[in-house]
């Protein structure tokens, strides 16, 4: 089985998460895609981010209704910071057999070298990156290690953000077709990201 890993803090999911899965999901023919929100990363002091149960249940509302995406909260597991390696060997030994890929942005290409045991991941997956805004592929230079794990994305270049949504709704701007109909559901009804006054949120 072929596995892309898609992991992120997914601070809202959004809709841009939904087309990169689905696009990198098509052309390298992926059996699954598992979503991975991470739990405490290292970049992101857990204070700022919303809740994991939050982040967790908003993934499983926004790939609900497709068959190839799956949710995995392996990360509440796993000691904190929950770096990458470590998410990545925790689920080998759910998926022994499986063949996986990291799904990336080109930015974290541009700082993969500053991950934990870069080189540990280049051996466990291959690296699937599709483009970031400000961060050209064809500008970026691939170490030596990586040179035969990388494979490029053509994809659409999406300037959505997860910052960008939760700044709207701190300034109760709405999010529709930002993220899943479900998701801003969810939103509003636990009065996430400054949702004051019952969630009101433009509809």
């Amino acid at each position: 089985m072929h596995v892309g890993i898609f992991g992120g803090s997914f601070d809202p999911p959004h809709i841009a998460h939904s087309i990169i899965a689905e696009t990198v999901r098509c052309v390298f023919d992926l059996e699954l895609v598992l979503w991975v929100p991470t739990f405490a990363p290292p970049h992101k002091p857990a204070s700022r981010l919303a809740p994991f149960t939050d982040r967790l249940a908003m993934v499983r509302h926004a790939i609900s209704l497709h068959s190839a995406f799956q949710v995995s909260d392996i990360e509440a597991s796993l000691p904190s910071p929950t770096y990458t390696i470590r998410m990545i060997q925790a689920l080998r030994k759910q998926y022994e057999h499986a063949r996986f890929s990291l799904i990336i942005g080109s930015d974290s290409l541009v700082q993969f070298h500053l991950w934990s045991d870069p080189e540990l991941i280049s051996k466990e997956c291959e690296l699937l990156v599709y483009p970031r805004m400000g961060y050209p592929i064809e500008e970026i230079q691939i170490p030596e290690y990586l040179q035969n794990q990388v494979q490029w994305v053509t994809a659409p270049l999406l300037s959505i953000s997860g910052e960008y949504v939760r700044q709207c709704c701190m300034e109760q701007k709405s999010i529709r077709y930002l993220v899943s109909e479900s998701v801003r559901h969810y939103v509003i009804k636990h009065q996430l990201y400054s949702t004051v006054d019952g969630g009101s949120i433009q509809t």
